[in-house]
């Protein structure tokens, strides 16, 4: 047995409590460890004294007052600034939690912006074409590809028959506007 186990049964060997195996490991003990035998005769002393100790006499309030006084003490907790110094969202420190938090705030924020954007962005074309002419001196001349048949268009024709594919050659047609 070691010193750990001789406190703990320190209390059923003195109320006769403890089994034969347990008692003689416990004796053993008690007569090889000096400190664990003067522990037990101290609590043995403390046990025989503790009957002759006279009671106290308090208030007929005390009680009250002192269960009054244990419920004041449990209600009252930490402090709002305590409790803001301790608080650890996410087992992060405030500092590295605010700037974490922020951080996403300001993704999350830019993400939104970005995809609701409604509209087109405005483009000055007027300022564009007087750049670009002061860039290139040539003028810009648009080419136009005519068409050398004149062909039915899609609506003449009838949507039931399938289309012959030498009548579809040159159909594209570029067309540049002089703005």
């Amino acid at each position: 047995m070691n010193c750990y186990d001789f406190e703990l049964n320190i209390s059923a060997y003195i109320e006769g409590e403890l089994k034969q195996a347990v008692r003689e490991n416990f004796t053993i003990h008690k007569e090889a460890c000096e400190n664990c035998c003067e522990k037990l005769s101290d609590i043995s002393r403390l046990m025989e004294n503790l009957p002759k100790i006279s009671l106290l006499r308090t208030s007929s309030q005390f009680d009250q007052n002192l269960q009054d006084k244990i419920r004041e003490i449990e209600n009252l907790g930490p402090s709002i600034w305590q409790r803001l110094i301790q608080f650890k969202p996410l087992g992060f420190e405030p500092a590295p939690a605010l700037g974490f938090a922020l951080a996403m705030v300001m993704i999350i924020g830019a993400s939104y912006l970005l995809l609701n954007q409604d509209g087109l962005p405005n483009i000055d074309f007027e300022k564009l074409s007087t750049q670009s002419q002061q860039n290139t001196p040539r003028k810009f001349e648009p080419s136009v590809i005519t068409p050398t048949k004149n062909l039915p268009s899609m609506a003449d024709s009838d949507t039931s028959a399938k289309p012959n594919p030498k009548y579809l050659e040159n159909r594209i047609q570029l067309v540049g506007s002089n703005k």
